[in-house]
């Protein structure tokens, strides 16, 4: 390697500018460059890099004058280097220079202070970089390239293995701000016991508040990363910091968390969930004093809910309860705008984090479609300001959006998804009306059109396709009759035709909730719902139907989906089913409130004047007034079960209620307030598949949220095996099985 030469060192010179990594053996400077002092570097055997590489070593001071020598020469050459703007270019050029020198300056430091002063300097070239606008990311990403590659990486874990307190709090601190994924992966390679062994120190509140950062970081590194840091103490860090005042160490454990759920993978989400995870973000979530700490929190419950393995899990905490509230409580404009302000948020995410997200939106928890989408509305904000929207088409994030604007019910999601897609510059779509089946022929139209199916519209008109007609197409009539000749066409057909099935309206046609109850046994089987409806078989009948019904009467061709949902009704058997003396739900009320006066009362005049009630003839039309009712509200104050309990003459009225309920298939929703579930062998028989019902915990600080959320329960979502997931699924608090105030430990209460 010829020092000096367009291809030798000033292939090293501008490769070290731009950040990017080399292979070790090209770190090697030339012999023939004077510097006092190196020893020459030669090749080394793989068998002896792979060796050194298992322990941590500081890399000799590298000559900055041979490093820096020819410079302008290079830069005759080629005036910006590929995949650098010019900007960022220029800004590299003043930069580079100086963080030379400080390098040099702290490998080279004999004396305490000015090893600090050393990584003073280093950490203010670092912070600035990384608040420049538009242009911070690079900048500061080359210059923590730059820093690993001179040495300075490894120098820092030295550090941190020292006694001096003041400098091994200064590295920690440089360390967190220059932690880019190569950063990242040469911590996991060499430095993780390192970090680990830090974690000793964990009630030093210096040492806390930037290890915390460290391990955020960390955590999103690889699940073989996370499961080393969750064994061997570094989650246990983060828990324990958890229950802390200071804002900025619970920033970091919040963001950890949500990092180790979202990068850690299933198996180190199980272990989240061993060591209490879901307990110990109700109160960052419960949070009054910081938003971002709320809403990280909130993130990582939600990430959590989403692995059906340990969503029962997550869902006894009561955490869950707390997040949709919270997202509709805030404006992500001003949050964006808030994040740009702060030195720790003001680049935003990169796409990498972005992509992660990007699941959560075509989840069957609503919890999950909101906090995603309030994270992609803000993270619009901000890189419109940036001008680097493109960045959403890149993850796919587009599509997703424009489906929740389309079929979405709840107001929160549809909200964000379109102000998110209007910021990235992508077209809005229309609403499209649910109740598909009671489409007219000028609604399929407009689906059409909106479906880029336009080439076709003429065609379906004049066969007058309306809402009946559309769900009940197969291939052949669109081969045949319609005009589709295509099968890549009719396959894309088919395909937005699922799709609008899986989310409309059944609620005309679909008095037993089958389509509610096949999304609790898989989301996508919704699709399934009219095929049913049409042919007489309601969730009380489907347990007698046999597999070639399914697939001959019912079109459901997918051999695995009828196993599937054959399996699921048999095991449906033990549920009550509907008694035979029940009225027709469209005769009667459509509420029928439920609650212990002695403690419930209150709670119940949010619905209903309780005081306008007149118990004589209330109880004389009591039994009936349930059986009329297609829902069935249940009140759970304080002790509402308690004369429940010893009644096997079923002589008490809530008790009555209830079993009446139960045997007639009512749509049942708890409701609790300050509610303890006795344990279930202490309710008589009769009464215990109430325990199959999630429930509503009662917010007294977001009550208009929690009455919305009762709302569209009544609308037609059953709470029945409700956590399963429909796309529509509305749960917010844990099922009611468990008591509310072990969702925290003791001490933190």
């Amino acid at each position: 390697m010829a020092c000096g030469s367009s291809d030798g060192s000033g292939r090293l010179r501008l490769l070290l500018e731009l950040g990017c990594s080399l292979p070790s053996q090209e770190l090697a400077v030339c012999s023939a460059c004077p510097s006092p002092g190196r020893k020459q570097t030669v090749r080394r055997s793989k068998k002896q890099k792979n060796k050194s590489s298992e322990r941590l070593s500081v890399p000799e001071d590298v000559s900055h004058a041979c490093l820096w020598s020819g410079l302008g020469a290079a830069r005759n050459h080629r005036e910006v280097s590929p995949g650098v703007s010019t900007d960022v270019q220029v800004a590299l050029d003043r930069i580079l220079p100086e963080l030379h020198l400080a390098i040099s300056s702290m490998k080279q430091a004999a004396a305490p202070e000015a090893l600090r002063k050393g990584i003073a300097e280093i950490f203010q070239l670092v912070e600035e970089a990384w608040v420049m606008p538009t242009l911070g990311r690079d900048v500061a990403k080359a210059l923590c390239d730059v820093i690993r590659l001179e040495g300075g990486l490894d120098l820092l874990l030295n550090l941190l293995q020292g006694t001096e307190l003041e400098t091994k709090c200064q590295a920690s601190k440089l360390l967190e701000q220059i932690l880019v994924a190569e950063n990242r992966d040469r911590i996991a390679r060499v430095g993780l016991g390192v970090i680990l062994n830090l974690t000793k120190e964990r009630d030093s509140p210096q040492v806390a508040r930037s290890l915390s950062g460290i391990l955020e970081h960390m955590f999103k590194h690889t699940e073989e990363t996370c499961f080393q840091l969750i064994s061997d103490g570094g989650l246990d860090a983060i828990l324990y910091w958890c229950r802390w005042t200071d804002l900025i160490v619970l920033r970091h454990c919040a963001m950890a968390l949500a990092n180790c759920a979202m990068y850690g993978g299933q198996a180190n989400q199980r272990l989240m969930i061993e060591k209490n995870t879901a307990e110990w973000l109700f109160p960052l979530v419960f949070s009054k004093d910081d938003e971002l700490i709320r809403l990280h929190a909130c993130l990582a419950i939600t990430v959590l809910a989403t692995n059906k393995e340990i969503e029962k899990e997550v869902e006894r905490s009561g955490t869950l309860a707390l997040v949709e509230p919270f997202i509709a409580s805030l404006d992500p404009e001003r949050f964006a705008c808030d994040l740009l302000d702060s030195s720790d948020n003001s680049q935003g995410r990169t796409a990498k984090d972005l992509q992660h997200l990007v699941p959560l939106l075509d989840s069957s928890r609503l919890e999950a479609q909101c906090i995603a989408l309030f994270y992609l509305c803000t993270e619009a904000a901000i890189k419109a300001r940036q001008k680097k929207t493109k960045i959403f088409s890149e993850i796919g994030a587009a599509q997703s959006l424009k489906r929740i604007v389309c079929y979405s019910t709840n107001t929160t999601a549809s909200s964000l998804a379109k102000k998110a897609l209007c910021m990235m510059g992508e077209e809005v779509p229309r609403r499209i009306l649910p109740t598909v089946s009671s489409w007219k022929p000028i609604e399929v139209q407009t689906w059409l059109q909106q479906t880029g199916f336009n080439k076709y519209c003429q065609s379906f008109l004049e066969h007058e396709v309306d809402g009946d007609l559309l769900l009940r197409l197969s291939e052949t009539d669109l081969w045949e009759d319609l005009g589709m000749a295509s099968s890549i066409i009719r396959k894309r057909f088919f395909r937005e035709l699922t799709e609008l099935k899986t989310y409309a309206n059944y609620s005309t046609c679909d008095r037993s909730n089958l389509a509610d109850w096949l999304g609790s046994v898989d989301p996508k089987f919704r699709q399934y719902t009219y095929n049913l409806v049409t042919c007489g078989i309601d969730r009380n009948f489907l347990h007698r139907v046999t597999e070639e019904q399914l697939q001959e009467d019912c079109r459901i061709n997918v051999g695995f989906h009828r196993v599937r949902i054959l399996s699921a009704a048999r095991e449906m058997l033990h549920s009550p089913l509907p008694c035979s003396g029940c009225k027709s739900t469209s005769e009667g009320p459509d509420v029928f409130i439920s609650y212990r006066r002695s403690t419930g009362s209150q709670l119940a005049s949010v619905f209903i004047d309780v005081e306008k009630l007149e118990a004589g003839k209330f109880e004389d039309k009591l039994i009936q007034s349930v059986m009329s009712a297609r829902n069935f509200v249940l009140v759970l104050s304080p002790n509402t079960l308690d004369k429940c309990m010893g009644d096997p003459d079923r002589k008490d009225w809530v008790h009555k209620e209830i079993v009446t309920a139960l045997r007639c298939g009512k749509n049942i929703i708890p409701v609790a307030d300050q509610f303890e579930w006795p344990d279930p062998q202490d309710l008589p028989e009769d009464m215990r598949a109430v325990l199959k019902f999630n429930g509503i915990k009662w917010s007294h600080e977001y009550q208009e949220a929690t009455i919305e959320k009762i709302i569209r329960f009544l609308q037609g979502r059953s709470s029945r095996d409700s956590s399963a997931g429909s796309e529509n699924s509305l749960e917010c608090a844990a099922p009611l099985g468990q008591t509310y105030n072990q969702a925290v430990p003791p001490h933190i209460l």
